[in-house]
């Protein structure tokens, strides 16, 4: 069985509110088992393989809009829960596997999870491009803040 970086719940009914893998088996209860589904996700990574992951779907929406903060827990619990931290990121490993560069708007944030940086550290290093990005905006605003 070829191994790919993790799937994000395609081939399940709800599409990006889970990702996993084979490969967690035993470091999370949650499974789910991708389908072909017709017009929606026709050839999933591991498809009819168990998937072990975390499950999004029942996630206090209310308290992420709360937050006024991305969830950066996520992405590093299950870089630390994955064992081939060279291939976490390595989208040429499958069509489906996003440029997290990309993703993010900056190589930074994958180099950032890699070193082990907490969830303040990486916020703080966004402070300096989000004031310059404010000032920027300020004489496109219609309605000040």
């Amino acid at each position: 069985m070829k191994e790919y970086p993790l799937n994000h719940g395609r081939g399940t009914d709800f599409p990006f509110t889970r990702i996993g893998g084979p490969m967690l088996k035993g470091k999370y209860k949650f499974s789910y088992t991708p389908r072909s589904i017709p017009g929606m996700s026709e050839n999933p990574l591991y498809k009819g393989q168990a998937c072990y992951g975390i499950d999004l779907i029942n996630y206090d929406l209310e308290k992420l809009v709360q937050s006024k903060q991305i969830n950066l827990s996520w992405m590093k619990e299950l870089y630390a829960a994955y064992h081939d931290k060279k291939k976490f990121f390595d989208r040429s490993l499958h069509e489906q596997i996003g440029n997290i560069d990309f993703l993010a708007g900056t190589p930074e944030f994958k180099q950032q999870i890699q070193e082990g940086w907490s969830e303040d550290k990486i916020r703080a290093s966004w402070k300096p491009g989000l004031e310059k990005y404010k000032r920027m905006r300020e004489k496109y605003l219609i309605y000040p803040d």
